[in-house]
């Protein structure tokens, strides 16, 4: 019984080569694209899952308010609540502690610049244990650390890097104890070094048991099995009250919370976050668009089916003559639409095997490095597959159970839910359409935004690290700038600490004015900045002047933007120039202000315009070297690096466009464009193959209305017009049921940023009238046919 049953399925779908094969293309780009998006959507919220129990592992953030306000945010917390965990929280299985850095790593003459560090206390390694292919991770003793397998190979070859030193930044010596298999890609600790923070309590850098005042390390804990995440952080708050009772003075309050390890790669808003690259809402969005575009494929099928269900009416009566039930119809269209599917499927798995690789090169995404229970990506294929399975063969069944037995014209009653399926689908591809627009339209908003400094011609350089211990290390920096200042094509140079795209990581200071009673509750980004560097950047000095050009005299002497002086009560630049300000809980010195800068975006549109301060103070890390050129860029790029390696020959520059790096930051909204792009492309093109096959269902329905129209005088242009209009009604009924939709969505996607476009009326024009066209290039070609069609051939045998 079941031979005979695919057996005839199989004969009717060859019978229907045409139909059979548009079918199956459909079915095939959209289980495909399907299963390279849950491949992405898999990998996006599998981040450190591989670690051992990550429902064990949190983050602890810190929240400091005053009066309801909210003064700071932030994943960082103060070193000495790691101490705290450690002696007074026995339900803690394990804690652990980390501060990120860029080092020079240098191996006899090797040296690499910008290595990923991850300075950890012992307990870390228990927090996250790493797979140690060599030695083990002993982070119990200063200048130790383990390197990742990858690192390893690059430095040592094939020698056992075990027991071996190699040199960070100035040439603080690191023992390698360890090595590591490398982390996948869908973690969001991005280190290949691990080393003990103990060093810099060697070197006296920090205090053995820190300070509750400085918020600037994360903070890892691991529960034990059972512990309840809301027991954790009462406890943890009780160190408010203890150990933190300096807030009071300022009338303030601090809670701790806890961020569960798989909600760490997706951003939440909260100042310092390590590794948080990608928003859930768009993910969300992605997981809508995947299933609607599969839904699509399905609608396709179902239209496709139904408009020939006709063609095959008088063989399903004669069945039904014979004996057929309607249940042998279903289990007939069942066997079609397992068929079909199946063979979608296997071929959709190759095209994935094939084009994974191309997949992950055009969207940039490290998924060939990533540790991804891919058996979720194939069970979730085959959970889909069923499912169409299921509601196509319904679907289908339905249809031809419809057929009346002595219905000699073929009549089934109402056609109207044939028109609704090609309605879902254009709505869906104006909703898309429209998503795209707008999506492609907030990037290049903000790629395009004047963002108050100017990116083009600015080259960054990586500062030089294996100077820093250097005691001359000022007078080398000044000796290279002024060489490059004296050469055509360089118009300024400068250093900085910390560049645009860059939260300043080491510096947020809370400013008062005495001369006003101003001390707000607010924090100042402190960055370090030579004289120079307003010019190099172009910035728009409102008052004052930029830093002086001669050492020493600069000091106590700061340069703030238009917001640090609205927060301090100045009513005017030119007011605030000259003035004094202070450090609050600092030894009381007065820094006076000798330049207010025109607000900029110092980071993505993603976030707001904050107050900034900078000063002169050298830092202990270079930072970076930023150098304004002109001219001929190629040329003076290579005689600026002729230049660098006669001053820096133990340094790569690591050159990068200031506007290349900032705009690193939109990868992720460019993705999602690039996903919309395609995904709203393989949308249109099922659903006109839905209208393609409404068509022929249509006109196969009134070829003999068509007929008598002619015979009674309508030209070819009079029957294409009556045509098209019934499709054009259907886009129009379309594309308002779609105007809402997509902007309640896009409205929502877009208030992830604090900068956003609106949702311009020619966008929803622009997507009705591209449905339009493409509905009308889609049917008018068949109508036309019909038009033409010598009317005999539809009424001779009336």
């Amino acid at each position: 019984m079941i031979r005979i049953i695919f057996l005839t399925a199989f004969r009717s779908l060859l019978r229907y080569k045409h139909i059979t094969v548009i079918n199956f293309f459909g079915l095939t780009l959209g289980l495909t694209s399907f299963l390279f998006i849950s491949h992405y959507l898999v990998y996006e919220f599998s981040f450190d899952s591989f670690f051992e129990k990550p429902e064990n592992v949190y983050r602890v953030n810190i929240r400091i308010h005053k009066d309801g306000n909210v003064i700071y945010n932030g994943a960082k917390t103060p070193r000495a609540l790691y101490y705290a965990i450690r002696n007074e929280m026995p339900e803690m299985e394990a804690n652990g502690i980390a501060y990120f850095e860029k080092c020079l790593v240098n191996y006899e003459d090797i040296n690499i610049a910008n290595q990923d560090f991850l300075w950890v206390d012992d307990g870390f390694e228990k927090v996250f244990p790493l797979e140690m292919l060599v030695g083990e991770a002993d982070f119990s003793r200063p200048r130790t650390g383990a390197i990742s397998e990858t690192s390893a190979k690059a430095i040592f070859g094939d020698e056992n890097p075990v027991g071996r030193i190699i040199g960070v930044n100035q040439g603080m010596p690191i023992e390698i104890t360890g090595v590591f298999r490398d982390l996948p890609s869908n973690t969001h600790l991005t280190a290949r070094y691990f080393a003990s923070i103990k060093t810099w309590v060697e070197m006296e850098a920090i205090s053995e048991v820190g300070d509750w005042r400085w918020n600037g390390w994360w903070n890892y804990v691991r529960v034990r099995d059972g512990v309840k995440a809301e027991d954790v952080e009462n406890n943890l708050n009780s160190f408010v009250d203890r150990y933190m009772g300096f807030l009071d003075e300022d009338d303030r309050e601090a809670r701790f919370s806890l961020q569960p390890l798989g909600d760490l790669h997706f951003i939440s808003g909260i100042e310092g976050e390590m590794g948080a690259v990608t928003s859930y809402a768009s993910l969300v969005n992605l997981i809508l668009v995947a299933v609607i575009t599969l839904l699509i494929a399905w609608i396709n099928y179902v239209s496709l089916a139904s408009a020939h269900a006709h063609a095959r009416s008088d063989r399903i009566r004669m069945r039904k003559l014979i004996g057929a039930t309607n249940m042998h119809l279903w289990h007939q269209s069942l066997a079609e639409s397992l068929m079909i599917n199946l063979l979608a499927a296997v071929t959709a798995v190759v095209l994935y095997y094939l084009l994974l690789g191309i997949f992950a090169g055009e969207f940039n995404l490290p998924i060939m490095l990533a540790d991804i229970p891919t058996v979720w990506v194939f069970v979730i294929l085959v959970t889909t597959m069923l499912a169409g399975v299921l509601f196509s063969s319904a679907y289908q069944g339905f249809e031809l159970s419809g057929i009346k037995l002595l219905s000699g014209a073929g009549k089934r009653g109402k056609e109207g839910y044939k028109n609704w399926l090609v309605m879902l689908q254009i709505t869906f591809a104006i909703v898309f359409l429209i998503s795209t627009f707008t999506v492609y339209k907030q990037i290049a908003g903000m790629k395009n935004t004047d963002l108050g400094i100017e990116l083009d011609n600015v080259v960054i350089c990586t500062g030089p690290a294996s100077l820093q211990a250097d005691p001359y290390k000022r007078q080398r920096y000044e000796n290279f700038r002024n060489e490059i200042l004296s050469l055509r094509g360089i118009e300024s140079a400068t250093f900085m600490q910390f560049v645009p795209v860059e939260e300043p990581q080491y510096g947020y200071r809370e400013m008062n004015n005495p001369s006003l009673g101003v001390a707000p509750d607010v924090l100042f980004f402190v960055n370090n900045a030579d004289n120079g560097f307003i010019a190099t950047y172009r910035m728009n000095l409102l008052a004052g002047t930029d830093f002086s050009d001669i050492t020493g005299s600069n000091r106590d002497k700061i340069l703030i933007n238009e917001s640090g002086i609205r927060e301090l009560g100045f009513d005017s630049p030119v007011e605030a120039v000259g003035s004094q300000v202070y450090i609050r809980g600092s030894s009381g010195t007065p820094l006076e202000i000798i330049g207010v800068i025109g607000d900029f975006h110092n980071e993505g549109l993603q976030k707001p315009i904050y107050p900034m301060v900078w000063n002169n103070n050298y830092p202990p890390e270079f930072g970076y070297i930023v150098v304004r050129i002109a001219g001929d860029t190629p040329e003076v790029m290579n005689t600026l690096s002729e230049v660098w390696r006669r001053h820096y020959p133990n340094d790569d520059a690591g050159f990068v466009f200031a506007d290349d790096y900032f705009n690193r930051q939109y990868e992720s909204e460019s993705r999602f464009g690039k996903f919309y792009l395609w995904l709203t492309i393989l949308s249109i093109g099922i659903a006109s193959m839905g209208m393609y096959g409404l068509v022929l269902f249509q006109l196969d329905k009134r070829r003999r209305e068509i007929g008598i129209r002619k015979v009674n005088g309508a030209g070819p242009g009079d029957i294409l017009i009556m045509l098209n209009m019934d499709f054009l009604k259907l886009v129009g009924i379309s594309f308002l049921v779609a105007i809402p939709v997509a902007w309640y969505v896009m409205d929502s996607w877009l208030q992830n940023f604090a900068y956003r476009t609106g949702m311009s009326w020619w966008i929803f024009a622009l997507a009705g009238l591209l449905a339009m066209v493409i509905a009308l290039l889609t049917v008018s070609w068949q109508s036309w046919r019909a038009a033409n069609r010598n009317p005999v051939e539809a009424l001779r045998y009336e």
